[in-house]
């Protein structure tokens, strides 16, 4: 609760109840507080400068945190809160250090400057300018640069599409420390109920991507009335094969899921454990599947000279 009141970005109750209606209605014009459709600099700051009603908050969306004593006590008496942080104990660490003023200019007043434009920065520019692996159903892009610089948040098209995850980088050469941090913090009881989406839900959201991806590349080639050429009838015949594939793979998982949801429905508590090791092992076929769906994908693209990933790539 400290180390938020410092970031002074208002009290918990206001920055849990604005993301998640910003979730709810993400681009959205009207219900959006901070939509990127409505430009860099109203999404990057604008939004804070005047009271728009798509910045009111009646705190309906949070009956979780509102029953928190300590988190009433916080957004009753935030601004004394930020005073105390961001003016007391920085102060005093500046007089520990022989240098109250400087201490205050640079871990005071830059620090709150870099902090919050960075922050600004996953509602302006992690909406404009990046990868979209996941899904295009929003303007939410994954951005390596801004990762770096955020702690992990950059990479905000996975966290708007599986956005119970409790993470924001889930491949291993992603910089997410704030997911280790809260991993962390978990062994020590200080967080619980980490939610995490299964490897094969998110192969699956970045083959369907891959899919429109090579539509909007046979598209293009056959827009202008042209003959296709060789290569690119071959890549056409190609997509189509594997999308029938693809479609099939789904059908299964999705019929492997109901016929889960049934066993630990009607299923003996003495063939529960036979019945978890079927389903992990039927799993682990379609989790195969879709890797080699994936790698097929790869080599479509490769074979007429483009890498496999989609349009519009940012680091």
């Amino acid at each position: 609760m400290l180390g938020a009141t410092l970031a002074v970005q208002g009290s918990a109750f206001d920055w849990v109840s604005g993301h998640r209606v910003h979730h709810r209605h993400v681009d959205d014009v009207m219900d959006d507080p901070y939509s990127a459709k409505r430009g860099f600099w109203f999404s990057h700051i604008g939004w804070m400068l005047r009271n728009y009603p798509s910045g009111n908050f009646d705190y309906k969306n949070i009956p979780d945190l509102t029953k928190d004593k300590v988190l009433q006590i916080q957004h009753k008496y935030y601004g004394l809160w930020v005073l105390a942080t961001n003016v007391g104990l920085v102060a005093a660490v500046g007089w520990l250090l022989g240098d109250v003023w400087g201490t205050l200019v640079l871990a005071g007043l830059l620090r709150l400057v870099l902090t919050h434009h960075f922050t600004f920065f996953i509602n302006s520019l992690c909406h404009m300018f990046g990868s979209r692996p996941y899904t295009d159903t929003n303007t939410a892009r994954d951005n390596f640069i801004l990762a770096i610089f955020t702690w992990g948040e950059g990479y905000h098209n996975y966290h708007h599409f599986f956005q119970y995850d409790y993470r924001n980088g889930v491949k291993w050469w992603q910089y997410d420390p704030t997911k280790w941090l809260i991993a962390g913090l978990s062994k020590l009881g200080l967080t619980s109920d980490l939610r995490t989406v299964d490897d094969t839900t998110i192969k699956h959201a970045e083959v369907q991507m891959q899919f429109k991806a090579a539509q909007q590349k046979i598209d293009t080639a056959t827009g202008g009335g042209i003959d296709l050429t060789h290569a690119m009838k071959s890549f056409q015949d190609r997509i189509k094969f594997e999308y029938d594939a693809f479609t099939q793979t789904v059908e299964e998982w999705q019929a492997l899921k109901a016929k889960t949801i049934e066993l630990k429905k009607t299923e003996f508590a003495d063939r529960l454990h036979e019945a978890d090791d079927k389903l992990k092992h039927d799993y682990a076929k379609i989790e195969q599947k879709i890797l080699e769906h994936n790698n097929n994908l790869k080599n479509a693209f490769r074979s007429i000279g483009i890498s496999k990933k989609p349009p519009n790539w940012f680091l």
